[in-house]
């Protein structure tokens, strides 16, 4: 099931036999407004679950034609924006992303990224809160 509104998709997932929610912003279905010169798109607006003191923003290069392990962590929330085209399983979702497109990564949310044959992708992951180690081991895809 999914539930498309004008800020986002909401695709339902069942992950560890508690219901959850994969969210994405397609930069496609926002509309581009033209400011001094230069565009925008406001693509996401996003609401944590808990107060924030920090959090880490990472630059990601995956190679072409790779599979990276699903894994999951145990308390932070992930933001990824996508910066070209690949394929992004959340959950038991698989997700056709794209530039500029915007995905929020629950707690404890099994996720990995195939890359298309000879084209590396890049992103940026944002971590809230900043936990370097929270990691969790997965079991066949799930912790």
């Amino acid at each position: 099931m999914s539930l498309l509104s004008t800020r986002g998709v909401l695709l339902y997932t069942n992950v560890m036999d508690v219901r959850s929610l994969v969210k994405v912003w397609r930069v496609s279905d926002v509309e581009m407004i033209g400011l001094a010169g230069y565009g925008r798109k406001y693509v996401a607006d996003v609401e944590f679950k808990e107060p924030l003191q920090n959090g880490g923003f990472i630059y990601v290069r995956i190679p072409g034609g790779m599979k990276t392990d699903p894994h999951a962590h145990g308390t932070l929330e992930e933001v990824f924006i996508i910066m070209n085209k690949t394929k992004m399983g959340v959950g038991n979702q698989i997700l056709d992303v794209d530039e500029g497109d915007v995905v929020l990564v629950e707690p404890r949310e099994p996720h990995w990224f195939e890359t298309p044959e000879g084209d590396d992708v890049v992103m940026i992951a944002i971590k809230f809160p900043n936990l370097k180690n929270d990691k969790v081991q997965l079991t066949n895809g799930k912790d």
